[in-house]
């Protein structure tokens, strides 16, 4: 016997909701393909506007070259939260534009290829050059022995100071003065036997020199900076190369033989071994001894500069001083034997 079966087929309301619920997907669908679209416009729109914006931002320039760029003033302040610091910058905030370049479709103004209102933005800060130094009479050359060095038990007895290599005059003045004579060579030493009056043009007792200690001053040379008019001293071929200078120092201590014998510069010269030591020291370092051909323990150049280009106000800046500080017990290939402090300035 056959069954027989009854379909039953979807009602009016059932199709309307199917085929709505297939129209939202494909509305949202279209939506999100357009927004996709949109999105890839917008980006390749963007990256055309920005390549050609670039080189003007990039660069800081404050026009394409037929417009200048719209600019508005702003300040900027860096503070640190402890308040141990605030910095204010004053500037312009640049935004440059594309309006000058084809951003047209088939010369049609409403289908523009990247959006105009998109746009680099960025800052150009003021800048203010402080006032370049003002000339001084004098540079002042100080040399100071290393803090923590102890020379209790080898004392500089003498010191010679040759200051031939200072600009145009050939000399300094004496140890801490600051007029008198220009001295091109003096001799500083602090012992009852005085020096050879060839070791220098100028013999100088210095109390005190064989006590010196660590963080204590050496030398203060004031080095003629002006001419007698007032006017600076530059460079004679070319005032805007500056001008530079050295003062070459020996320093006097004991030296001694291999078993630990001690000889200095004031005893006599005709004893075998000093003979011995002053003719071998004459022959090996000519550059580092006395007129009698005795050793020194240290040969110091301290460089120095009396005037410089500034490179952003090309105008001559110049110096008032430098300090270095000397460590003898440091090897002397080391940088913390001879190290030359920043110069100062005169505003």
């Amino acid at each position: 016997m056959e069954s027989k079966r009854k379909l039953k087929g979807m009602t009016l309301i059932e199709v309307v909701v199917s085929l709505a619920v297939y129209a939202i997907i494909g509305l949202l669908l279209a939506e999100i393909m357009s927004l996709v679209n949109a999105t890839m416009k917008a980006t390749n729109q963007l990256n055309r506007r920005l390549t050609y914006e670039a080189k003007f931002a990039d660069n800081l320039l404050l026009s394409d070259g037929v417009s200048s760029f719209t600019n508005n003033q702003i300040t900027a302040t860096l503070s640190e939260n402890n308040g141990s610091f605030t910095i204010n910058a004053n500037g312009r905030v640049y935004e440059t534009n594309a309006s000058n370049i084809g951003n047209t479709v088939d010369s049609d103004p409403t289908q523009l290829i990247i959006n105009e209102h998109t746009n680099y933005r960025f800052l150009v800060f003021s800048k203010t050059y402080a006032a370049a130094p003002a000339p001084n009479e004098y540079f002042y050359l100080n040399l100071n022995l290393a803090p923590g060095v102890n020379l209790s038990a080898n004392p500089i007895t003498k010191i010679i100071v040759d200051a031939s290599g200072c600009p145009q005059y050939g000399g300094c003045y004496a140890n801490n003065t600051e007029g008198g004579n220009i001295i091109p060579k003096q001799v500083l030493y602090a012992s009852p036997h005085i020096p050879n009056a060839t070791d220098g043009d100028e013999l100088i007792e210095y109390i005190g020199l064989d006590s010196i200690s660590g963080g204590s001053q050496l030398l203060h040379l004031a080095i003629p900076a002006s001419d007698g008019s007032g006017n600076a001293l530059v460079n004679p071929s070319d005032p805007a190369l500056g001008l530079k200078g050295n003062i070459k120092v020996l320093v006097f201590q004991s030296v001694y033989d291999t078993v630990g014998n001690a000889y200095n510069w004031y005893e006599n010269p005709n004893d075998a071994i000093q003979k011995t030591i002053r003719e071998r020291a004459g022959l090996q370092t000519p550059n580092m001894v006395d007129s009698e051909n005795f050793p020194a323990s240290a040969m110091l150049t301290l460089d120095f500069v009396l005037s410089a280009m500034n490179d952003n106000t090309h105008e001559l800046s110049y110096f008032e001083g430098v300090d270095y500080d000397w460590n003898p017990q440091a090897d002397p290939s080391q940088a913390s034997y001879l190290v030359a402090r920043k110069s100062t300035g005169n505003k």
